[in-house]
């Protein structure tokens, strides 16, 4: 097992070598202490005991809300949202902190709390982080949420659910329709921050998107804003880097987990990888609205590449009472 946490990450060590490459001077130094340090709490993890880590899941959640309340208290605004926390030295985001939270907790306690207090256990973080905007951290942390909620309860309350939601979602449309000055004293203002993306999407009249598809298809670059985070896709094909070779070196990461898959935490953790990689390069290809998603293992920051890490560090914990945290077990299909 030993021998398959190490290869594992030979195709994780590819893509922060071309990460590296092709940042500027000032910022490979930075993104090289990230990846170090991601590297040493992914072996550390993964050689210490599942139930050890499980074990302070509601410290670990604590300290994220803690977190998340602390960095809108600071009306630091970077881009437009409140969603790190400046150190001077290192930028922290609280939603990469929260979201391994999340995942601990609700293996740790799924067969221990009703869907109710699930719900509440992940409203509170989801709300916190829809006030900073971080509209893609709410995306991920309500993925989290429906994986779980599909595992512990049955198909016609998830039909429910579903069909709530988009009642709500309706609702909360039509009022906006009708009376604007209500959402915004309820969300604020930020509201206008994600309409504008939403707008900018659908009338394509994005300037980031469009000089990022016309770098990626001339092999020239444009300036487009975020080209080291969000756009680094789009940043390193204008360099003549092959999407191929991108896609392949992800997709053997993905297999390389799907041996993995059915222990505990780590469909959850492979649907998450997935989805952000996908939706990253879909937004670097002006198919998607831009959210503010990286990709994994390739963009510019510390937070997501060292939340990355983490995730698969734990699900690569020694194996001892793992059974008993498996998702899969009809025994913890609880009903609310």
């Amino acid at each position: 097992m030993k021998k398959n946490k190490y290869i594992q990450i030979i195709p994780i060590l590819v893509l922060f070598l071309i990460s590296i490459i092709y940042l500027p001077y000032e910022l490979k130094i930075k993104q090289t202490i990230w990846i170090i340090l991601s590297l040493v709490l992914y072996f550390i993890l993964s050689n210490l005991k599942l139930n050890k880590i499980l074990k302070y899941s509601i410290i670990y959640y604590i300290i994220g809300i803690l977190l998340l309340i602390f960095v809108l208290l600071t009306n630091n605004f970077t881009n437009g949202s409140r969603a790190w926390i400046d150190l001077g030295f290192i930028y922290i985001q609280p939603s990469e902190i929260i979201k391994i939270a999340l995942i601990l907790i609700s293996i740790k306690y799924f067969d221990k709390i009703n869907i109710f207090l699930l719900l509440l256990i992940y409203l509170i973080p989801m709300v916190l982080v829809f006030i900073e905007p971080d509209t893609g951290g709410v995306i991920i942390e309500l993925l989290i949420l429906i994986y779980f909620l599909i595992k512990k309860i049955d198909k016609k309350k998830i039909l429910a659910l579903l069909i709530a939601l988009i009642l709500l979602i309706g609702i909360i449309i039509g009022i906006y329709i009708n009376n604007k000055e209500l959402i915004i004293n309820i969300i604020g203002p930020s509201i206008f921050y994600r309409i504008d993306r939403i707008t900018s999407f659908l009338n394509d009249n994005s300037i980031q998107t469009t000089n990022a598809i016309v770098s990626i298809a001339t092999g020239n670059t444009l300036y487009f804003p975020e080209m080291y985070n969000d756009f680094y896709i789009a940043y390193i094909l204008s360099k003549n880097i092959n999407i191929i070779l991108i896609i392949v070196i992800f997709t053997i990461i993905l297999l390389f987990m799907l041996k993995r898959k059915n222990t505990i935490g780590s469909n959850i953790v492979f649907y998450l990888i997935l989805f952000q990689c996908w939706y990253n390069i879909s937004m670097n290809l002006k198919i998607v609205p831009v959210i503010g998603i990286p990709y994994l293992f390739l963009s510019y920051g510390g937070s997501h590449i060292i939340s990355s890490m983490i995730l698969l560090g734990i699900i690569n914990s020694n194996e001892d009472n793992k059974d008993n945290y498996n998702m899969d077990s009809p025994d913890l299909h609880i009903q609310a």
